[in-house]
């Protein structure tokens, strides 16, 4: 990759997908795509059958459907919990996934999960104790809602059945949330998820909302895809990645090539996050309209390959 070309993909916002320099190869080499489900594959109200303004729309669905039977391997890459990914991806024909931001890895429908607690020393839970639990037990969640009342609290439903990590939401200055829990004996970190629509919450003057997850220091979705493709054999010139938050962008340092959809632009976290990585890029469409961009891409650049390899000299 020529010098002025790689420091335009690393400056700025990034480079849309279709004139980003790394990402014909790194789209024909990929056989898995580690993907974020809300605000990336789904639609708004975490629907996959809608288009990016929430009207009907089967273009998403279809593109997972063509990349099944191409052959790509799809991992939900989520901060859900594992119930919920055990599902979404059974629906989806997928059989694996990665849940709480990188805590909990499914090698395949069946298995047993593999937790990661990151730098946390291994006595940092009791007996019979889920790092869930610990957090509670260290006073994590008493801490944020001293030092933040009213602007943040859990994010109902999806605080239930957790095994690690704790979601919030609200709208907080990050680094004084993470400054209070660094008062607490046990490592804990405060990761902002992106911006989140839900219908209802019990928020006073944030218009804002926010997805905030706690979890244990030291762990990432980069962490734990480079994990999982070492469980397959593979390396990160065999994977994409694709979200809509800094979370997500962080994977980009796991993967040949992270995509954030074009609504992840709006965040400045996001933009933050991708200034430096030369291997990120974006989509120009929004939501799972976006997915499906990044899912036509890859199938475009595997035929160019094919048809490539299938016109070589014997």
């Amino acid at each position: 990759m020529p010098a002025a070309s790689a420091a335009s993909a690393a400056s700025g916002p990034p480079l849309p997908l279709d004139a980003h320099p790394l990402a014909p190869h790194a789209l024909s080499c990929a056989s898995v795509l580690y993907t974020d489900l809300d605000g990336t594959l789904l639609g708004p109200g975490a629907c996959l059958l809608a288009d990016a303004r929430g009207a009907p729309w089967l273009g998403t669905a279809s593109a997972v459907v063509d990349l099944n039977r191409a052959g790509l391997t799809g991992v939900i890459c989520s901060g859900r919990n594992r119930l919920q990914l055990a599902e979404v991806s059974r629906l989806l024909g997928w059989d694996s996934f990665i849940a709480e931001i990188g805590c909990v890895i499914v090698p395949g429908r069946g298995k047993d999960p593999v937790f990661y607690t990151g730098e946390w020393p291994e006595d940092a839970t009791l007996p019979g104790e889920t790092p869930y639990e610990a957090m509670i037990r260290a006073g994590a969640l008493d801490v944020l809602a001293r030092e933040f009342p009213g602007i943040i609290e859990e994010h109902s439903p999806y605080h239930l059945n957790r095994e690690v990590t704790h979601v919030l939401r609200g709208n907080v200055p990050l680094a004084e949330a993470q400054a209070a829990l660094d008062t607490l004996e046990l490592a804990i970190r405060i990761a902002d998820n992106g911006i989140i629509h839900p219908p209802r919450h019990g928020l006073v003057g944030v218009t804002e909302v926010h997805a905030y997850h706690l979890i244990p220091d030291g762990v990432t979705k980069g962490g734990a895809i480079r994990e999982d493709l070492a469980r397959r054999g593979l390396t990160r010139k065999d994977a994409l990645a694709m979200g809509d938050s800094a979370i997500d962008v962080e994977m980009a340092e796991s993967v040949a090539l992270a995509v954030v959809v074009a609504n992840a632009l709006e965040d400045e976290w996001v933009l933050a996050a991708a200034s430096g990585r030369e291997n990120v890029a974006s989509t120009r469409a929004h939501r799972g309209e976006g997915w499906t961009e990044l899912a036509r891409a890859w199938l475009a650049a595997r035929a160019e390959r094919a048809g490539s390899s299938s016109g070589a000299p014997a």
